[in-house]
């Protein structure tokens, strides 16, 4: 997630949010630019599936991640080539989305994975054909889909940020000026969803009471609490 601090530079939050609790495992801050593939690498964790888009992949770290058993699905570009395709045989689903499943190696012979890596590409909900490389090799085509599919979790954290805490613009581009400005944005946040929760029990409580006996009532209530 990119947000601006001023007109000449960003900074990026790298978030790695866990499909179980859907609450963030770890974070890294960066500035703008930044390549985000090198992050990729110290979001890994060998306790979880790493499931990234294409803009982490590289063909280099595909083969490291299969070397150090560290599962991956990852989204690749369309210009990644495909070579010595080789189709896997899986069953039929009926109503599946997803065209092919393969293994090859990836790149051209000037930049090749050293490894042959397996590839499923399936249909999204817009007809655009997704193209996933992994090395998982024990589940289905149609689970490897909804991996990459649950990504869209990690979308939805970012756009609950940017709409509930209001952070269009940072203040500052330290690491402590960032950090700040969202803990006190969550708090804010967690304050005010607190104070609407609890008005909303005296809202419901005296949407029954006479208008004559609402100021007794409010009296009462005082003087007991």
């Amino acid at each position: 997630m990119s947000v601006q601090p001023s007109q000449r530079a960003s900074i990026k939050l790298h978030v790695a949010l866990s499909a179980t609790t859907e609450q963030p495992a770890q974070v890294i801050e960066t500035i703008g630019n930044v390549h985000d593939g090198p992050i990729g690498e110290k979001l890994a964790d060998k306790n979880y599936i790493l499931v990234q888009d294409r803009a982490y992949g590289k063909i280099k770290r595909f083969d490291q991640y299969a070397r150090e058993e560290q599962y991956f699905v990852t989204r690749i570009k369309e210009n990644v080539m495909l070579v010595k395709p080789h189709s896997l045989k899986c069953q039929a689903v009926k109503d599946s989305n997803v065209t092919k499943d393969i293994t090859c190696f990836l790149g051209t012979r000037q930049c090749q994975s050293e490894l042959r890596h397996r590839v499923v590409m399936f249909k999204d909900n817009n007809q655009n054909e997704i193209r996933v490389v992994t090395n998982l090799m024990h589940v289905s085509v149609e689970q490897i889909a909804d991996m990459y599919k649950a990504r869209w979790g990690i979308e939805v954290f970012f756009r609950w940020i940017k709409q509930n805490l209001n952070v269009p613009v940072l203040f500052g581009t330290t690491k402590n000026a960032v950090s700040n400005q969202l803990f006190a944005a969550l708090m804010t946040y967690v304050l005010l969803m607190w104070l609407y929760d609890y008005s909303k029990l005296y809202v419901i409580a005296y949407k029954s009471i006479p208008l004559i006996r609402f100021k007794e009532q409010i009296e009462d209530d005082q003087l007991t609490s």
